[in-house]
């Protein structure tokens, strides 16, 4: 249960929702089905680039399990090593500036581009939750709709969407749990033409120096809760992080590294197990 909650709210998905799937009878396969969860009446509103809580910290080192902290209380981040290069600059950035108008749209259709051009993607990732857990792994993507999280041990899950589901694999529990992917806000990126200013409701643009931020809520009210992502810039944009904010507050921060342009996989390899069969 601890590891897939904390893949729901890597996912997005309102807390409510899972202890209602983890309440739920279960089948004999092992395989829950959750349904789309309502819109939250009062999303949580994005925070600027430069508030404290909001900058961008590092996700270094192993796997750390919560000792009990609320979310909601204030979490000291680690020190920063001298490698961790333009996250540090972003720490010690004073100003951030808000893009509206004219350079508000060029700035949301460079990031529409950015994603459209992207068919097969690969990379690490490096993910803090709420409760400042940290875990790792390998991720793929392969628009449209399909992206693939390994996360490494000793964690024991696994994130795979095929298009239509978001499944949380969980080889330790032996549980399969599925998400309509329309109930998260993944579902803004993999679409097969990423439209934000259409299927979004643009909550704020920002700019600094070698960076590019934007904060997004599903405009159709069927993901509840909020993305915000991370941009650098230059000649080409490269996406860097993204923080997703649940109906009930909760963020987890995920970042990205070494991405690539991915490879061909075999035909099931964005396919969830349908169940963990029992030990004969």
């Amino acid at each position: 249960m601890k590891g897939c909650k904390a893949a729901a709210l890597f996912l997005g998905l309102p807390l409510a929702v899972l202890l209602a799937g983890a309440q739920a009878t279960a089948q004999d396969n092992g395989t829950t089905v959750v349904k789309s969860p309502p819109p939250a009446e009062k999303p949580a509103e994005p925070k600027g680039l430069t508030e404290p809580e909001d900058s961008l910290r590092p996700s270094i080192g192993d796997e750390t399990s919560a000792t009990g902290t609320p979310p909601d209380s204030e979490i000291v981040p680690e020190t920063l090593d001298e490698g961790a290069g333009w996250e540090a600059a972003v720490e010690a950035a004073q100003t951030a500036t808000p893009l509206i108008g004219e350079e508000q749209t060029k700035a949301v259709a460079r990031i529409n581009a950015y994603f459209n051009s992207i068919t097969n993607l690969q990379g690490s990732f490096e993910q803090i939750d709420s409760y400042n857990k940290r875990s790792s792994g390998r991720f793929y993507v392969q628009r449209p709709g399909k992206i693939r999280f390994d996360y490494a041990p000793p964690s024991a899950l696994r994130i795979i969407a095929d298009g239509r589901f978001l499944a949380i694999e969980d080889s330790d529990l032996k549980t399969v749990e599925k998400y309509p992917i329309a109930s998260t806000p993944f579902k803004l990126l993999l679409n097969e033409a990423v439209d934000l200013s259409r299927d979004a409701r643009i909550m704020g643009v920002e700019a600094q120096e070698g960076m590019l931020a934007v904060s997004l809520q599903d405009k159709s009210g069927d993901a509840a809760g909020s993305i915000r992502l991370v941009f650098e810039t230059g000649s080409e944009l490269q996406l860097k992080e993204w923080s997703i904010t649940d109906a009930q507050g909760l963020t987890t921060r995920v970042t990205v590294n070494d991405v690539v342009a991915g490879r061909k996989v075999a035909a099931d390899f964005f396919t969830a197990k349908e169940s963990f069969q029992p030990f004969r």
